[in-house]
């Protein structure tokens, strides 16, 4: 017995490479992907558009999968070809074109007297967008002074009461402040800095003049918006061109995860009759240590490259995940047996059943909800992170290490949580964290305060991810495993996904402001989870103990007919011994 155990696990150890290998090249370009888009010149709305259309790219893909597995013979082959495919559409990405983008200021002036700080500026011109500017309310104020001068009260000069000092231009970088605006239409703001959080430091020495002392400067501001904002040319080639490439890739990407969820499957069952219990969870484990690994290791190269040329480069993550699907492609080959898809064949009848369960209808819904928030921070939280409260590239990738980490303990002891804390209510509190993820984002002022808050991805992503499972196993009519799989997973990782990419970056635009669309998405998160708890709570679990006993008594029923159907023919050829010839 012990020698069998050892070869299945070594049977299984190239496949547990594979999902290690791959899970660490899609996390060394995914987290960074957004802030790509970014950087070529794609505008906030346009990046939410094309995240609400590219999960579905995800429903195409199993039809391509069956049809290229059946054209190639077997699905290894298709595997090998969704990896190739996958490194080659992605690194495709640094080639598309970059938009140029030009924002009109207004003129802004500075007046420092002691160490307030005033602001004021002009209207905009008449040709341009908007008459007066966006006020922003950013976590870190930035402000370049220039053309500066001092003039202080000389008290030892009679003849020159006054002396005049130009100053050199300066850069007051990531100072936390306050903004008071006079009123709505004013064009006067004073500001009062304070201690950053994560560093200490606050307004410098050489900006807090003595009493008698003040300097007026030219300024340039983040807290002031543009008057005009003026797109390249490029716009059009630039978001096609980005779109149909992204597409591919993300097909691809899709292919492979499927095959390899449905290998997973497989290893679970094999996992499950060597006697080891939690075996879903547990091969999550390997996905999640690749992350934990990967993510922050990107981070400080690409900090390493910017800090040596000046700009950011995103040529090192998809180097690294090319180098890593390369050793996924090769780990591929060393599986042993076919990777297949599975077969489960939906009956009309059950799917009758899901779509009029209330309790399973309120289910999928949210799972759609869990998949807006997910969506909503897959495509915006290293924007926010990186352009208000100015993290390092490294920190991005830290964040992901964290939620890994923290979650890899309690994936190791899943299904155990899951059947003690009840599927549903894993539900209900995934959306209640969601919400003090998000709205903890929202308040925090150094980008090191994430941190907390990404922990509780074990809540949002991980634990999620088996009680769905679970409930799926547990609930669908006989006949509707993947079926009712389908759903759900279109609902979170498809539709939910892209409609949280869209609803935030119009919150985004119209707010201009990224804080408060996350409280926005928590508020939200918090009342959709206390609604699903009511609901469960006074109506749901009541259906959902209905039909697991409908379903067991269905199940128990059909034991009895093939029990008697093989007694029955035990018997006819018991008898046709007994008859002469």
């Amino acid at each position: 017995m012990k020698n069998s155990a050892c070869s299945v696990n070594k049977t299984l150890f190239p496949l547990k490479l594979t999902l290690f290998f791959f899970s660490a090249s899609a996390y060394a370009i995914l987290p960074y992907l957004t802030i790509h888009m970014k950087d070529i010149g794609i505008s906030d709305l346009d990046i939410a558009l094309i995240y609400t259309i590219l999960p579905f790219c995800v429903f195409i893909a199993p039809p391509i999968v069956g049809f290229f597995g059946d054209k190639m013979g077997n699905f290894k082959r298709v595997l090998q070809l969704s990896v190739l495919m996958t490194g080659l559409f992605h690194t495709l990405l640094l080639a598309v074109p970059k938009n140029t983008v030009h924002k009109v200021f207004p003129d802004t002036s500075v007046n420092l007297v002691g160490n307030t700080v005033h602001l004021s500026w002009q209207p905009c011109l008449p040709d341009n967008d908007t008459s007066f500017p966006a006020i922003t309310q950013k976590k870190k104020v930035d402000i370049k002074l220039f053309n500066c001068s001092t003039v202080c009260q000389d008290v030892c000069t009679i003849l020159t009461p006054y002396c005049t000092v130009k100053n050199s231009t300066y850069d007051l970088k990531t100072m936390v402040a306050n903004a008071t605006q006079t009123s709505q239409d004013s064009t006067e703001m004073s500001l009062a800095f304070h201690p950053d959080p994560c560093t200490g430091q606050t307004l410098p020495q050489m900006y807090s003049l003595p009493s008698d002392c003040s300097m007026e400067c030219k300024a340039q501001t983040n807290l002031i918006g543009y008057c005009n904002y003026i797109i390249g040319e490029n716009r059009l080639t630039t978001n096609s061109v980005y779109f149909v490439l992204r597409m591919l890739a993300t097909m691809a990407l899709a292919c492979v995860f499927i095959m390899l969820d449905a290998q997973t499957i497989q290893m679970c069952k094999i996992e499950e009759e060597l006697g080891n219990k939690g075996a879903y969870g547990r091969q999550i484990l390997y996905k999640t240590l690749a992350q934990a690994i990967i993510s922050p290791l990107v981070g400080i190269l690409m900090d390493k490259i910017t800090e040596m040329t000046g700009s950011t480069n995103y040529v090192a993550p998809f180097v690294i995940s090319d180098i890593l699907l390369i050793i996924t492609f090769i780990c591929i080959c060393f599986v042993q047996g076919d990777i297949g898809l599975p077969k489960d064949v939906s009956t009309w009848d059950g799917i009758k059943i899901i779509f009029t369960n209330i309790s399973m209808m309120i289910y999928l819904i949210m799972m759609f909800v869990c998949g807006c928030c997910y969506g909503f921070v897959e495509t915006f939280l290293f924007v926010y992170l990186k352009e208000d409260l100015h993290a390092p590239i490294y920190l991005l990738g830290l964040t992901i290490t964290t939620g890994a980490l923290v979650s890899i303990p309690f994936l190791y002891y899943s299904d155990w949580i899951v059947n003690k804390v009840g599927m549903v209510n894993v539900i209900i509190w995934a959306l209640i964290m969601y919400g003090v993820r998000y709205v903890g984002y929202s308040y925090i002022t150094c980008a090191w305060f994430a941190f907390p808050f990404e922990a509780l991805e074990v809540f949002t992503l991980f634990l999620l991810r088996v009680a769905s499972s679970k409930y799926i196993q547990v609930q669908a009519p006989p006949g509707t495993l993947a079926t009712m799989s389908g759903l759900s997973g279109g609902a979170h990782f498809g539709f939910g996904k892209g409609m949280g990419g869209l609803i935030g970056g119009v919150l985004k635009d119209q707010y201009n402001n990224t804080a408060m669309a996350f409280r926005v998405f928590g508020m939200g998160a918090f009342a959709c989870g206390v609604l699903y708890a009511v609901f469960h709570f006074f109506y749901g679990r009541k259906i959902d103990e209905r039909m697991m006993a409908e379903k067991n008594f269905e199940e128990k029923e059909k034991e009895a007919v093939e029990l008697n159907k093989f007694i029955i023919k035990e018997n006819i050829q018991q008898n046709k011994q007994e008859i002469p010839e």
